[in-house]
This record gives structure tokens, sequence and C-alpha cells, in this order.
């Protein structure tokens, strides 16, 4: 069965992926407690190690990666250049999930939307080690991926993961990050980090606006992938859809409708928070 799963994936456009055996992931609290409140997370920590309260069937998680990379750089992130992943896996994952069906199992996706610590788990499933940011970095593919996920009650040999010490702890990373939310120790604040400062809802703060500006990304922030060793040679994406890409976010303004927003930036990534945060966040800048 992993063979006809780990064809139907690369037809899919994974990348690199790997199994976990679900269980109750109790190796996480510690995690989740000192990367602290993640608002744009899951906030019940025990939803967040326990798979059994979403997926009460689950017996095996599968863990994909997606390349998004195309070597693009401008003021939105590089994940969110493209068509907005999470539409475009899920429907790219439809024929994965129909063969577990075919084959008399049950199985959900997950696309950035489900309570895990998804890093954490790419990492169990040996896809790769952490980075003094935080991010998961893959051997080949580096940082720049998107972590999903497939959870069935198919049982399948788990996969391990691989040393995690191999960081060059460069500290390039570090002195990238425009808000210092970096620490030395693998430490990550996340009320610093500009990424999440362009997602934030509300006003912003003097020097929350000052890291905005100082990130020069209007949404998200790459800084800290872009002058990671690991990334330097990492393979361009030939997921088509990632490929696309769409600069008219520059016509956005106060005086389109909701409406108007939705159907044209719908199918974007950064959509998602409307079409205020992004003013906010242009006018930084003006």
């Amino acid at each position: 069965m992993k063979r006809k799963i780990s064809d139907a994936l690369k037809i899919a456009g994974v990348c690199d992926f790997g199994v976990v055996r679900a269980r109750i992931f109790e190796e996480f609290l510690p995690i989740i407690s000192n990367r602290g409140e993640v608002s744009l997370c899951e906030r019940v920590a025990e939803r967040r190690v326990n798979p059994f309260f979403t997926y009460p069937f689950a017996k095996s998680i599968i863990v994909c990666l997606f390349n998004y990379h195309s070597g693009e750089n401008g003021v939105i992130s590089e994940y969110a250049l493209g068509e907005d992943y999470h539409i475009v896996i899920k429907n790219r994952l439809m024929p994965v999930l129909e063969l577990f069906k075919n084959n008399g199992y049950q199985a959900e996706s997950f696309v950035d939307n489900s309570p895990f610590s998804e890093r954490h788990l790419a990492y169990l499933a040996g896809l790769g080690f952490f980075g003094m940011n935080g991010m998961l970095i893959n051997k080949e593919f580096g940082s720049k991926v998107f972590i999903v996920g497939i959870v069935t009650d198919c049982e399948l040999k788990e996969d391990s993961p691989i040393d995690n010490d191999i960081c060059m702890q460069c500290k390039k990373c570090i002195e990238a990050c425009p808000g210092g939310a970096i620490g030395e120790n693998f430490e990550f604040n996340e009320n610093k980090c500009a990424s999440f400062l362009t997602q934030k809802k509300g006003e912003l703060t003097k020097e929350e606006e000052n890291i905005i500006k100082k990130s020069g990304y209007i949404w998200g922030c790459d800084g800290c992938q872009n002058v990671c060793p690991y990334n330097y040679s990492q393979k361009h994406t030939n997921i088509h859809e990632f490929m696309k890409r769409d600069n008219s976010f520059t016509d956005i303004n106060e005086n389109m409708t909701n409406s108007q927003f939705k159907n044209l930036f719908g199918d974007r990534a950064y959509s998602w928070r409307g079409k205020g945060v992004l003013i906010r966040n242009m006018k930084i800048f003006k």
C-alpha cells in the first residue's frame, strides 16, 4: 500500500513525505508552552497533542512537503505569491484520499488548518531538522515548503527523525530578523516577528510598524529564510499554481467593497485577513 501511496503523492506534487504513528504527542507540550500564546493556532494544548480529538479513527499520519520556492522576491512573502496553497493542495490531494477510500480506508487531509504542531510532526516523520529560526529545514528542499498531512486508519510503517543537530548555527537568521524575534538558543518571540505582525488585526504600536517597515513586506516576511544557507541551492517548485504571479494587490484600496476584494483576491493566501490589514500595512510604507 505504501508504494501506491508514494506514487499517488508524487503525482500530486509532494516533494517528500514520511509517516508518524498516531499517538498522544506529550513531548509537544513543553514546545507549545515555550512558544507562548500563538493567536493564529489552536489554543487548547491538549487538542494540539492528541490527534484522536479531531480524528478518532487515526492510526497513521502521513506528513507531506510541497515545495513553493520560485526564486522571486517582493513585498509579499514568497509563499503567498502564487495561488492560495490551501485550495491548491487540498485539490491535489483529493486523488490520494480517493485511493485510500477505494482500498477500504478512511483518510482526511489537513492543510495548515489542524490543531497539531505540523513542523514537529514533520520532524518526527524524518523530513528535516530545525533551524535557529524555528523553521523545519529539509536537506534537499530547504525551508520554503508547505507542511501538510493525511490522517488515516491504514497502519503504515513509521519513519524516524533525522539528527536534529544539523543546523549550522551560523546566526544569519538572527541577524536578518527585522524585529529581533529569534534568539540564540532556538528561541522565538512571535510578537516581534514581522510575518506575524503583518497578519495581526487591529492597530499596531509604533514599534510594530517599524518592524514591518524594516522588513520591507506588506504581507509575511522571508528575511530569515532568504539568508539561510540551506536555501541557497533550493530547487524551484514545479507546481504551476505556485509559479503564477499576480501583482494586482497594489490595486487594493479603501473604496473597494468586501465583495470586490473577495472576487479579485479570494484565490490568494493573503486575502484571508481581509483588505483592512493589507491597506494598513501598505500605509506604513507611504
